[in-house]
Parts: structure tokens; C-alpha cells; sequence
């Protein structure tokens, strides 16, 4: 059964909400130290240290902090990320307008000047601001604390949407590959019956030895087809395997079968497993004429350019209307998109006399 998005939602929010969480705390932290690095620069420069500075910085970050805390864990979840933005909209309003009632409370009004030492003798820092002019920098504190914790949480739920659509994308496309080969299997088996069936009526021996090799090959397709990749040398194993059990329908006088398979290929070279046996099939199944000469060329290689897989075989007069198109094909066509994208090449070319198709893969 395939998996849903909510199958992914838990592991993807605990990274991401983590994460998210990691980038708040740094940007609280370098907050909170900031006030430091000012007084260890007034220090250097002036060999003094106000701890009053620091205390107030801290003072005035504990209200941003508890306005922040109200914003990123009650209105985004409960309201913007539902899309109740009037909601949302009108939450965030009440919370500045509680916000700026306690800043002009708790502000004091600045000292007359009187009483205030020279300006120029203050680190630019401390320098006293006009009473309205510290409010609307307190403001556009708070304005731009919500604003960064809308931009993080709007760039973390992203993340989050875009894990949990590769997720179920890969998860879909695992599921379609496995599809395809479970289809491949049955049309394999029923091609080959049917040659065995045939045969039953010519030759009973030659069908039990049929029937022989046949249990071989469904042995492989049986534990091999469920792996992902298999090794290129078992591959040719099974592909010389199918070609001698087909070679038992035709009379050799007509039908001439040339393969270079490379059986003791480097068991390190890893191919999708069936992935041939559909071009096999359909060589057989279309090139082969009971009333004139025929041939079919198998050959596979691995070169630089990775594991090249070639299959000719003759067109008698009437097979010539038959087509490339059915399901074998169509699954194996559809299984190398899923398996390499751009990453593999298929030319498939029919004249008169011949049809030929060339397979480029990545020997991986």
C-alpha cells in the first residue's frame, strides 16, 4: 500500500522543527551578547565596562522575548499557517498594541538636560535618544522581531512541505518500479508457456528439457526481480539461459542465434535486473520466420561509456506490420526513466530487413 504524507510529517517536523529552533536560539543568543561586545569595545577605548548598559539591553529583550514565544507558538501555528490570516492579522495588532501600552509605561522619561553629562563625552551608543524617538525604535524592534519569525517559519515550513513531497514522490516511484517488474514477471512466464505449449505437440523431450530450464530461470526472476540491482554476470547468465530454451522451438537451418554475452563479467558491475529480456523477447517473437532464413545478434559489453546492451534481429515479410509497442516494452521503456532519467540512452531503429535497438546504461 502506498504511504501518505502523514507517514513522513513526524521524522520530517522533528528535523526541521529542530533546526528551526537551533536558528532562533543563535539569533537570541548573538542578541543577548551583542551589549557585551559594545562594552568590551567602550572598554578598549575608553577603559570602562557599564554592566547598567548590559542590564537594561537584557531588560528590554525579556518583553521582545515573551511577545516573540506568544507569536511563533500560538499565532503562526493557530492562525497564518492555517490561513485565517484575519485572524492572524488582528492577533498580531492587539499584541503591539499591549506591547507599546508597556513601553510607555515602563519607560521613563529621559533626565532634564540639566542633569545629563555631555553628550560627547557618552559612547555613541548611549547616547540619549528623544522620548518619541526610543518608541518608534522600540516598535520597529518589535516589528522586525515578528517579521524574522515569520520569514524562518515560513522558510522551515517550506523545507518541511518540499522533504515530505520528495518523500512521497520517491516513495510513489518505488512503488510504480516495483509494479512495473511484478508485470514484467507474468509476461515473461506467459511467453515462454506458450512456447512450451507448442512444443508439447512436436517434441515431449524437448519440452521437459524446456520445462527444465524453465524452472531455473523462474528461480532467478522469482529472488531476483524483488532486488533493486543485481549483478551484470548473473544477468547474462539468465538471458543465455532463456536464449537456449528458446533456441529449442526452431529448426537451426533457418534460425541463426549469435550472442557475446561476457558471462564472466566483474560480479562488481551491478544492472536492474530484466532489464534486457523485453528487447530478447520481442526478437523472438518477431524475427524469427518458420518459412525463411533469420538471425538474431545479442551481444553485451561494458566500456567507458557503461554497460551497452545491442539486440538485431531479422524482419520477415510477415512480421514487417508488427510494432515495438506492448507491454514488455512499454514497462521496460517506463522503468528506465524511473531508474535514470536522462542518464541512459535508447535507439531503437527499423528498416526494411532489420530491427535493431542499442541500450546505454550506467555500469554502476
Amino acid at each position: 500500500m502506498a504511504a501518505t504524507k502523514q507517514d513522513f510529517i513526524s521524522g520530517n517536523d522533528l528535523y526541521s522543527l529542530r533546526n528551526e529552533r537551533l536558528v532562533h536560539a543563535v539569533v537570541w543568543s548573538v542578541t543577548a551578547i551583542l551589549p557585551f561586545v559594545l562594552e568590551l569595545w567602550t572598554l578598549i577605548t575608553d577603559s570602562t565596562f557599564d554592566w547598567d548598559f548590559v542590564l537594561r539591553w537584557w531588560s528590554g529583550m525579556l518583553p521582545l522575548i515573551i511577545i516573540f514565544m506568544i507569536h511563533n507558538k500560538f499565532l503562526i501555528p493557530n492562525f497564518m499557517k492555517k490561513g485565517r490570516i484575519g485572524l492572524y492579522i488582528l492577533s498580531v495588532t492587539i499584541l503591539m498594541a499591549i506591547y507599546a501600552g508597556y513601553v510607555l509605561i515602563s519607560m521613563p522619561p529621559p533626565p532634564p538636560m540639566h542633569q545629563m553629562p555631555p553628550v560627547h563625552h557618552m559612547p555613541v551608543h548611549k547616547r540619549p535618544l528623544p522620548f518619541h524617538f526610543r518608541l518608534l525604535f522600540k516598535m520597529i524592534l518589535a516589528v522586525l522581531t515578528l517579521g524574522l519569525n515569520v520569514a524562518i517559519s515560513l522558510l522551515f515550513t517550506y523545507l518541511r512541505d518540499q522533504s515530505v513531497r520528495k518523500e512521497l514522490e520517491n516513495q510513489r516511484l518505488h512503488e510504480e518500479l516495483k509494479y512495473l517488474k511484478q508485470q514484467i514477471s507474468p509476461h515473461f512466464l506467459m511467453n515462454v508457456l506458450n512456447n512450451i505449449h507448442e512444443m508439447t505437440e512436436e517434441n515431449v523431450k524437448e519440452a521437459q528439457d524446456m520445462i527444465l530450464e524453465l524452472s531455473y530461470m523462474m528461480r532467478y526472476v522469482l529472488y531476483e526481480s524483488e532486488k533493486d540491482m543485481t549483478t551484470l554476470s548473473s544477468e547474462c547468465r539468465f538471458i543465455s539461459s532463456y536464449i537456449a530454451l528458446m533456441k529449442h522451438r526452431y529448426v537451426e537451418d533457418f534460425v541463426t542465434v549469435n550472442t557475446d554475452l561476457h558471462e564472466d563479467t566483474s560480479d562488481d558491475i551491478s544492472t536492474p535486473p530484466l532489464i534486457f529480456i523485453s528487447f530478447i523477447e520481442n526478437a523472438f517473437k518477431h524475427g524469427i520466420s518458420y518459412s525463411s532464413q533469420s538471425f538474431i545478434d545479442i551481444s553485451l559489453h561494458v566500456k567507458e561509456s557503461g554497460i551497452i546492451f545491442t539486440c538485431r534481429n531479422s524482419m520477415p515479410a510477415e512480421r514487417k506490420q508488427s510494432s515495438e509497442s506492448g507491454v514488455g516494452l512499454a514497462n521496460v521503456r517506463r522503468r528506465l526513466d524511473l531508474l535514470y532519467g536522462d542518464g541512459y540512452s535508447l535507439d531503437i531503429n527499423k528498416d526494411n530487413n532489420t530491427y535493431s535497438v542499442t541500450l546505454t546504461i550506467p555500469d554502476r
